[in-house]
């Protein structure tokens, strides 16, 4: 299947919206939070359209002005015919691309989403990137115990440094990655 990958438009908002719903176990937000996103938020969102015109993935994101070298990851959807084949990695790698300033990326995943764990590892391993993932909003503090914990992946550029450690509170994730661009 072939994709056009873009930025997404007022007209996309509805069809994102329908999309986000088939994506379990990701959380429903309001359609006009959808449609805000793909508006308000398009320079750092990104969405994979078929040939034929249908949304099949969407990526929401923000660079907030206190750290504006850091792409905050909310949410990615992928329509289960895609999953599989790199269309969430290419999206997640173009959309971090725009940007050339960017040196970190971040997002929160459950500790159950273990294919956005994958997708974000190998993102991060693609980019060379330093990996610190820790506790950020736990279940019975932050979220009133209706939703699981939310886990900090922090990916960072390294400076020129030959080597990059993932750093793990639990441990999980000791792999060296090698710059090869030297």
């Amino acid at each position: 299947m072939i994709f056009h990958y873009r930025k997404p438009d007022s007209q996309d908002g509805s069809a994102v919206h329908d999309l986000i719903k088939r994506c379990p176990p990701l959380d429903t937000n309001s359609l006009y939070c959808n449609l805000l996103q793909c508006t308000d938020f398009a320079d750092t969102s990104i969405v994979a359209e078929s040939s034929v015109g249908e949304i099949r993935g969407f990526i929401s994101g923000y660079i907030t002005p206190k750290s504006p070298d850091t792409l905050f990851i909310w949410q990615v959807a992928l329509d289960q015919r895609c999953r599989g084949k790199g269309v969430a990695l290419t999206m997640l790698t173009r959309l971090f691309d725009r940007y050339p300033k960017l040196r970190c990326l971040k997002t929160t995943i459950s500790p159950s989403n273990k294919p956005s764990q994958r997708l974000f590892l190998s993102f991060f391993k693609q980019q060379g990137m330093a990996v610190e993932i820790r506790e950020h909003f736990k279940s019975d503090v932050h979220l009133g115990g209706d939703h699981e914990d939310e886990v900090l992946y922090l990916g960072t550029k390294p400076d020129h440094s030959s080597m990059g450690d993932v750093k793990s509170d639990t441990g999980l994730h000791n792999y060296k990655t090698e710059d090869l661009s030297k």
